[in-house]
């Protein structure tokens, strides 16, 4: 049978139960789907086996405790999302020559990135661009470069030293890190410390997987030692009012410290090759949209900024 009779008799593909998949996808329910989408159970069902018959391949394993997408259906995700996002590309780019700049960017990235960077150059871009909605999703940087490689984001946020492979990137900031102990610490007496200085104390750490908690522990199995932390928490200012307690050391980004300093801490410079560490952006290869474009080009607007 040859392929144009196949292609004759399949379903064709429509851009309705690509965004029904997608919703599929992303709730991992059949149901959740229909309710995001607002559209009846049995509709997205029908969808589905639609899109099935039109492939020539199961999506979906059918297990009594839910769907297991099969390898097909990360390929037709990856695909659909960029059918998907072209398509909104286009009505963007029409509705500009009338409208102005509108559309959606999605930004991956950390909540301390989120928190302490992201708020002023966010409002300063908004004032420029009223059209355009940004969200931010809470990613650290080895989950942020893999939300835009599988199309989730169209722009990541990742520190050293994680790297984002074939992605493209700019430079965003660079941190300057330094060590934060509590007031009245033995190596407070200290000018300047050193990690294999601090190794021997009790550490306040930020999430495992984190690219600050990963270079710290890099940098000191490198030195032939690991650091014993007491306590893990999320986010810069967690760890702040951890050390704060008395319940460690930890190092911190200078930019993320001293807005949080206070009687009860201080911050001691950090003799070390990596205590100036750079974040960059990644984003997908080809074209972006406007949006994101812009927003791109904002944010390492605001690196070249900074002193050098």
């Amino acid at each position: 049978m040859d392929k144009a009779y196949l292609s004759r008799e399949r379903p064709p593909m429509d851009l309705q139960s690509l965004r029904l998949f997608v919703a599929i996808m992303e709730t991992g329910s059949i149901t959740r789907a229909a309710q995001r989408e607002n559209i009846a159970i049995s509709a997205v069902s029908k969808r589905l086996g639609l899109l099935e018959a039109r492939i020539g391949s199961k999506l979906f394993m059918r297990h009594p405790n839910g769907l297991e997408p099969t390898p097909a259906a990360a390929v037709l995700l990856r695909n659909a999302r960029t059918v998907l996002r072209n398509l909104a590309q286009m009505q963007l780019e029409m509705a500009e020559f009338s409208e102005g700049v509108r559309g959606t960017v999605s930004i991956a990235a950390s909540i301390a990135i989120a928190s302490n960077y992201l708020p002023d150059e966010l409002r300063s871009f908004s004032l420029s661009h009223p059209g355009v909605t940004i969200s931010v999703h809470d990613a650290l940087s080895r989950q942020a470069v893999e939300m835009v490689k599988d199309g989730a984001a169209d722009l990541g946020i990742f520190a050293e030293p994680y790297s984002a492979g074939d992605l493209p990137t700019v430079a965003y900031k660079t941190e300057q890190l330094v060590a934060v102990l509590p007031a009245g610490h033995p190596l407070s007496t200290r000018r300047a410390l050193t990690l294999a200085e601090m190794v021997s104390y009790d550490f306040v750490l930020g999430r495992p997987g984190s690219s600050l908690t990963t270079l710290i522990e890099r940098a000191a199995a490198a030195a032939g030692s690991l650091p014993r932390f007491r306590v893990q928490v999320s986010g810069s200012e967690a760890i702040a009012r951890m050390v704060e307690a008395g319940l460690g050391v930890s190092i911190l980004p200078a930019a993320m410290a001293r807005p949080r300093r206070t009687a009860g801490m201080v911050l001691r410079p950090l003799r070390e090759p990596w205590a100036s560490r750079r974040l960059r952006l990644c984003f997908p290869p080809g074209e972006a949209t406007t949006p994101a474009r812009l927003l791109v080009e904002h944010l390492s607007a605001a690196h070249r900024a900074e002193p050098s």
